[in-house]
């Protein structure tokens, strides 16, 4: 790497993007500026980097090993960047910041969606970037600002992150309203014989929370199809003979067209909560986005 006195540092905002599309024309859109000039960027940063940073495919631009390690520290740079100028002229209804959160598919759809229209409401000009949950990178991703905060159950929190509860919720079983059973109250045996569908985001393969209570009961049940998140949960149910164990915030929506009631057998509820690493506390972007996030989750109760 060249002296950093030598160095534009707005290439490092090129390459950012850069890695980001895995293309010069999408890269180039994403900036507005024209390809030539994206082009010589990048042929300024392989001159300072000493390094191809990229190679073509047919797909686009595939990224060097070097240019992939450079993705944490650079993402950090340039939040730390942001936080500078913020720390002088945050104002929420004029601000261009970017908040990047770690979500599944059920935060995004109970808390996520909400928080981004509360947040587009007062601040329009801040983006969000929403990533999958990565439980076993989490720690990485907060402790080098690749994400701002993750949404997750403290279970999976990573140690020495600071965090803030958001809401509860608990398991409840659904199966499609013109089920045989739809109409009749479910015994534990029948329960355990019936085939389930088992969302589990972390492929974590045929069991999960409901299996595990039930291990401690002396009973198991028949998993039959497993899904990596509830998008197609509801189709999945939708005339067939099927049951599942889900949260009940992201199935409350679908009622009328799946019965939901409560399992045969005790499950406990469980929180969702608020991860953040100390790096971000005292910015004054994040302070006010974390505001926002627990005057949410007042709301949400």
């Amino acid at each position: 790497m060249s002296n950093i006195k030598d160095v534009d540092l707005n290439l490092l905002i090129v390459l950012n993007v850069l890695l980001d599309e895995r293309s010069v024309s999408g890269a180039a859109k994403r900036l507005n500026l024209s390809q030539p000039a994206v082009s010589g960027a990048l042929k300024r940063l392989r001159e300072a980097f000493h390094d191809p940073l990229f190679v073509r495919t047919r797909q686009g631009i595939r990224p060097t090993p070097q240019a992939l390690q450079l993705i944490g520290p650079l993402k950090s740079v340039l939040r730390d960047i942001e936080t500078i100028f913020a720390v002088t002229d945050f104002v929420p209804e004029t601000a261009d910041f970017t908040f990047t959160v770690a979500a599944t598919d059920y935060a995004q759809t109970t808390f996520l969606a909400p928080l981004i229209n509360r947040v587009n409401a007062i601040a329009p000009g801040i983006r969000f970037s929403v990533v999958p949950t990565d439980i076993r990178r989490m720690p990485e991703q907060l402790d080098r600002q690749e994400i701002d905060i993750a949404i997750t159950v403290p279970e999976m929190a990573p140690p020495n992150c600071l965090s803030i509860e958001l809401f509860d919720d608990r398991y409840v079983c659904a199966l499609d309203v013109g089920h045989l059973l739809a109409e009749q109250e479910l015994s534990l045996d029948k329960f355990c014989e019936l085939d389930h569908v088992l969302v589990t985001p972390s492929n974590d393969g045929f069991f999960g929370p409901t299996d595990e209570a039930l291990k401690k009961l002396g009973r198991e049940r028949r998993v039959s199809v497993t899904i990596p998140n509830f998008l197609s949960l509801p189709s999945i149910l939708s005339g067939s003979d099927f049951i599942t164990v889900a949260p009940e915030r992201i199935l409350r929506p679908f009622e009328g067209s799946v019965k939901i009631f409560p399992p045969p057998f005790p499950l406990p509820p469980f929180r969702m909560i608020g991860v953040w690493h100390d790096h971000s506390e005292n910015s004054p972007a994040h302070t006010w986005f974390r505001d926002q996030i627990r005057k949410l989750a007042i709301d949400l109760g």
